[in-house]
């Protein structure tokens, strides 16, 4: 009887073993393509467990379904050499998908040497960019075709940088530095999302990826440094003041926080009843601390901004410009 036990659970294991191979395959320095055979071969495994469980049971229920009232069913003690069997064999799966989920694993955290680097900082509600060339961006991304490494960090709460189309997907945390990489295998534009819940205005938190030839990325670089060179004061405090039209509209509609259509040198009243001028020292100490004298009617959700003098002047200059 052993034997015959013996035998079924090596001819389960002969066709479970050339699974892990077809399914898993030779690994790839791509992680969409090792998720997406990881996905598949889970199916199939999982698919496999449930014919051999599934089949058996409706087999039971109808041979041995109760045929009469005065019916009662044979008393059976156990069976030693079945409880060996689907004992052994869910530990022999479990084992090869923990083998294969640790492979795929290791892949996905370990970087190829030739890997373009960007910095991300992630932001209610908002994907701030720096390039290895220094250039900022700002719900855009722009990246060369083949292997890219995101360094990212969070300005405020926990956010999730997820780019469903690589397969891939990375906390963001405060006050620490998270990375993931990804094969961008193919020219084109693809959407980024925010995949954690971080606030209300989680769901206007998008960004784009474009990824380019070599060729195209290289004049992408000169483009943007020629531009920073000769961008105004207003222009440049506009690229910046992207990350604020998250909470603040620009042509006086309500938002989570006041609109910044007409808002240089209004009057603004704060939650403690006294009224202010919304001038250039206003606008300066709001943005480095906005938990600090709260606009009346908001919530003190507003994250503080650790822009440079020059870039902190920039955008005040924007606000003045928006009549």
């Amino acid at each position: 009887m052993y034997k015959k036990l013996l035998t079924t659970i090596i001819m389960l294991m002969a066709l479970i073993v050339p699974a892990t191979m077809v399914f898993g395959g030779e690994r790839v320095a791509d992680p969409a393509a090792g998720w997406d055979k990881h996905y598949h071969f889970f199916g199939v495994v999982g698919f496999l467990i449930f014919v051999i469980v599934f089949v058996p049971l409706l087999y039971f229920v109808f041979k041995y379904r109760r045929t009469s009232e005065n019916h009662t069913g044979a008393y059976i003690e156990g069976n030693t050499g079945l409880e060996i069997m689907w004992t052994a064999i869910p530990v022999v799966i479990i084992v090869l998908l923990g083998v294969q989920t640790w492979a795929l694993f290791n892949e996905y955290r370990s970087v190829p040497a030739n890997a373009h680097e960007v910095k991300v900082e992630a932001y209610q509600y908002g994907f701030k960019m720096v390039s290895p060339e220094g250039i900022e961006t700002d719900g855009e991304f722009t990246v060369p075709a083949g292997p890219v490494k995101l360094n990212m960090t969070s300005r405020d709460v926990i956010h999730d940088f997820a780019v469903p189309a690589f397969r891939v997907r990375e906390d963001t945390v405060p006050g620490r530095w998270t990375y993931m990489w990804f094969n961008a295998s193919k020219e084109g534009t693809y959407q980024v999302y925010c995949a954690e819940l971080c606030g209300p205005g989680h769901s206007l938190m998008l960004a784009k990826l474009n990824v380019v030839s070599k060729a195209q990325y290289a004049k992408w670089v000169e483009e943007n440094k020629m531009k920073a060179q000769t961008m105004t004061p207003v222009e440049r405090g506009e690229k910046l003041a992207k990350q604020c039209i998250g909470c603040h509209s620009l042509d006086g509609s309500p938002a989570a926080g006041p609109t910044l259509k007409g808002l240089f040198n209004s009057d603004t009243k704060l939650a403690d009843g006294s009224v202010v001028k919304t001038d250039v020292a206003f606008l300066k100490k709001k943005i480095k601390a906005p938990k600090n004298n709260l606009v009346d009617g908001y919530p003190p959700m507003m994250p503080p901004y650790s822009f440079t003098d020059d870039e902190l002047n920039a955008v005040v200059e924007y606000i003045k410009s928006l009549k």
